[in-house]
């Protein structure tokens, strides 16, 4: 396993760059981590020009070099003057750049700010696109993620990839001294399956499982779970399971929600398509994403 030792954020020299970078600190501070600032200068589009007639007179080389100048300044502030802080301008697409620098320099983790409006069109989103492609954990932060996060809520739909996502919140949980709430939602509607759609012309109907059903399962997810030292409890709540997690994340007022970004039908963006995206989108708190063949944190 590796350590949390590189962090990546995303700073857009804007509240949402100032939020990723606040949240991005939180951990540096209890991980002994580096942070590399990245700003991607995108180029516009020859529409977007023709569109824009009161585009900046700089090249994207000038502008490349007055926002070093900028995140130099920021970087070397007194508030993380403590910290080991790099900074880094590209040129292109910011999603691409943003992943390509994770892996160049190789980062640990990839945190990129969020906006607070839920209603806001997402799809095609810098932060949709680092989720659905990144290789490497990534933290999509709304809300300024505290120093004194005390409250983690880790979703679970029992599957190998909840159960890394679990592992890593863990991880986290206890260099917080945080309170880990387990999480699964039971959709009651019932599912469908197409098996006899060529012979019958029909879909079978599949009863979804009791909630005293549930219980073994959750034995199974929890066991070997390095639960040792931290305050945890379980909960199983009935709901669509992304409108579940984001209400509970309101109710309990979590600092923090950790989501694996594959689903246990092992297709490639069953959990991620259906429950991560939706909840990186309506979470006013930061949201961990945790693909299953990312590596592991581990205390320093």
């Amino acid at each position: 396993m590796r350590q949390l030792k590189r962090i990546i954020v995303g700073h857009d020299l804007d509240v949402g760059g100032e939020v990723a970078l606040g949240s991005a600190t939180a951990l540096a501070n209890r991980f002994a981590a580096a942070i590399r600032l990245v700003h991607v200068v995108e180029p516009l589009d020859a529409y977007q020009r023709i569109s824009h007639p009161l585009t900046s007179p700089y090249t994207l080389d000038e502008i490349a070099q007055k926002t070093e100048v900028r995140l130099q300044a920021l970087s070397a502030s007194p508030n993380l003057a403590h910290l080991q802080m790099e900074y880094a301008v590209s040129i292109g697409k910011p999603f691409v750049e943003l992943i390509t620098a994770g892996k160049s320099w190789p980062a640990d983790l990839l945190v990129v700010g969020g906006s607070s409006r839920t209603e806001e069109p997402f799809l095609g989103s810098t932060s949709e696109r680092i989720v659905r492609k990144a290789l490497i954990p990534v933290m999509v932060a709304k809300k300024l993620l505290s120093s004194e996060a005390k409250t983690f809520l880790v979703a679970t739909d029992f599957s190998a990839c909840a159960r890394k996502a679990a592992e890593e919140a863990l991880v986290l949980a206890k260099s917080f001294s945080a309170h880990v709430i387990f999480l699964h939602a039971l959709d009651l509607s019932p599912s469908y399956t197409v098996a006899y759609a060529h012979e019958l012309g029909v879909s079978v109907p599949i009863s979804p499982p009791l909630p005293e059903e549930i219980e073994p399962e959750w034995e199974t997810f929890l066991a070997g779970l390095p639960l040792d030292k931290v305050d945890w409890e379980k909960s199983t709540d009935e709901g669509q399971a992304a409108t579940t997690i984001v209400h509970q994340a309101e109710l309990i007022q979590a600092d923090l929600i950790v989501i694996g970004t594959h689903g246990r039908s092992g297709l490639p963006h069953m959990l991620l398509g259906s429950v991560a995206e939706k909840v990186v989108r309506r979470a006013s708190c930061p949201v961990l994403t945790i693909r299953p063949e990312a590596f592991q944190f581990e205390m320093p």
